[in-house]
């Protein structure tokens, strides 16, 4: 039985954790809606995400630029608040 378990171990799904996020980043000429909605699809398909892990690693994968300026210059306090002021700068 256990060699049975063994063989198909690897046809499990894999559920997605925070750290699928650390490999996202705005890419060089990516507009702010595409990746903040491509980082929205990745942060969805993760289980009990922590707000606060999504919204540090999304601040961190920004390309520099304004927006990335205004969340250094006044911290984001949640979520719904970045992206109201993402949707400000789309």
């Amino acid at each position: 039985m256990a060699k049975f378990g063994a063989q198909f171990a690897t046809s499990k799904p894999h559920h997605m954790t925070f750290v699928a996020l650390v490999n996202i980043r705005q890419k060089k000429g990516e507009c702010l809606r595409i990746f903040m909605d491509r980082f929205g699809k990745v942060a969805l398909s993760i289980r009990k995400l922590n707000p606060e892990v999504a919204m540090y690693h999304m601040i961190t994968a920004l390309r520099p630029g304004p927006f990335a300026d205004s969340l250094f210059m006044q911290q984001a306090v949640d979520m719904d608040e970045l992206r109201q002021r993402a949707a400000k700068f789309m």
